[in-house]
């Protein structure tokens, strides 16, 4: 095959690298949801392999200033545009020089994406313990890039490859070309999580049927624990038949990409499912069972917040828009929720007083003392009707199942 050819096959390549990246990000930010990726991954042979991925704690880069959570898959997205840009610009180049220069470009950037698709792997495998199908064909695709690369050299003939003054002199352009994609890829994949399948759980993958039914058997099997509902906020009809006691953190991804998902069961099983809102803020300012404090000491101010938001009947407003500022990147300090609840038309005086309360933090610590009753040391931490589930994101389909199966009960 001659340059052009190969060119355009390096080209090709780093669209399907581009496609992979955005079902990945897709899934990151549509979590628990019907919707593209969850397909894709099904149709892959990956089961549930890709929400797990998605739902663990090595998936994003967390709490970027001004876009909160960011996928790892994002990072992908301008990679592979990137990779496709410059196998345009191979294509499209004339002379030794720049072709020369290109090629050492592209193989530099390959070899670095390479390198960091090894580490990912490690992590899959070793910690999170599967294989991402979606995330192993992107891996396979920057293995073909760079085979595609090398077949380039070998058509080119001997080409003086050195990276360094093409980085140097189109710093500006592949920085460009990278954030141009990594932005397009940022606003499209959220875009389509939030419009897809956004009221309906995902069905079109998860668990084995037997690994469910051991889960919901293990459920079953739970001890009652006695937790503490009356008094405390919560969304969904009253008289509910089931309750969900969600333990949580304002800075989490986690207990965002759980909020997320328990609105999504709100609306589905409208009538059916209240969900009950308690803080355990991982945060040792006010949490006495943390030793780290956060900086600013933004997860136990948000939980006062929501406390004292709860006061005057706007907790859920309160909660959403804590979690919309998560989302964004934007950390929660007296000023920003002061602004949050301006926004809301809290009665600013009475918020101020309370925040400052012995009453507030009371109420605060007895959450924090029924945690440590309940041996909670990760968030989120979910009980359905007074029984534990597993902590941490819970698998919608497990999730989905249980809450079918506690309804034909009724």
């Amino acid at each position: 095959m001659n340059r052009k050819n190969l060119s355009v096959t390096g080209f090709v390549l780093g669209l399907v690298g581009l496609v992979l990246s955005f079902l990945l990000a897709v899934e990151y930010f549509g979590l628990g949801s019907d919707n593209i990726a969850n397909a894709a991954c099904s149709a892959l042979g990956g089961g549930d392999s890709c929400l797990k991925v998605a739902g663990s704690g090595y998936s994003a880069i967390p709490n970027v200033p001004f876009l909160g959570n960011i996928p790892i898959a994002l990072l992908g997205f301008g990679f592979y545009g990137l990779v496709t840009y410059l196998f345009y610009s191979l294509y499209k180049s004339v002379s030794t020089e720049s072709v020369a220069s290109v090629v050492s470009v592209l193989l530099f950037i390959l070899g670095l994406g390479l390198l960091v698709d090894i580490i990912l792997l490690g992590v899959s495998v070793f910690l999170i313990e599967t294989i991402c199908r979606l995330c192993f064909f992107t891996y396979l695709v920057t293995i073909a890039s760079l085979i595609v690369l090398f077949l380039l050299r070998k058509t080119e003939g001997n080409l003086n490859l050195n990276p360094i003054p093409g980085l140097k002199e189109g710093f500006l352009t592949i920085f460009l070309a990278f954030f141009f994609s990594f932005s397009f890829g940022y606003a499209s994949s959220k875009m389509v999580s939030a419009n897809s399948g956004s009221q309906r759980i995902a069905t079109s993958q998860g668990l084995e049927s037997s690994d469910v039914l051991k889960k919901i058997a293990e459920y079953e099997n739970g001890s009652n624990l006695n937790l503490v509902t009356k008094g405390y906020p919560s969304i969904g009809k009253k008289d509910a038949p089931i309750t969900i006691v969600k333990f949580a953190d304002f800075n989490c991804g986690h207990c965002l990409h759980t909020s997320h998902m328990l609105h999504t069961v709100l609306s589905e099983y409208d009538g059916m499912v209240k969900v009950v809102y308690k803080n355990f803020p991982l945060d040792g300012s006010c949490n006495r069972l943390i030793q780290q404090p956060r900086p600013g000491a933004s997860s136990c101010v948000a939980a006062i917040a929501s406390i004292c938001a709860d006061k005057q009947g706007k907790f859920e407003p309160m909660y959403r828009g804590l979690y919309d500022n998560t989302e964004k990147g934007v950390g929660h300090t007296t000023s920003t929720i002061l602004n949050l609840a301006n926004s809301l038309s809290l009665n600013m005086n009475q918020l101020k007083s309370c925040m400052g309360s012995r009453e507030a933090m009371n109420q605060l610590n007895a959450e924090i003392d029924e945690a440590e009753r309940l041996q909670i040391q990760a968030t989120p931490s979910l009980f359905i009707n007074d029984k534990r589930i597993d902590s941490g994101t819970p698998n919608p389909i497990f999730l989905k199942t249980l809450l079918d199966s506690l309804i034909k009960k009724i």
